[in-house]
């Protein structure tokens, strides 16, 4: 089995059930996130 690439990027809040979970209110400044490198596409900034 191939091991799979991951790239993790952080974000300051996460949103479940439809509201925006903040880290500051865990003592966090963010959350990291592991996305399959397969599946993530950079943003594009202006």
């Amino acid at each position: 089995m191939k091991d799979k690439e991951y790239v993790t990027i952080y974000v300051s809040f996460i949103t479940v059930k439809g509201k925006r979970i903040y880290a500051r209110n865990y003592g966090l400044k963010a959350f990291p996130l592991r996305i399959p490198k397969n599946r993530y596409q950079q943003r594009k900034r202006n």
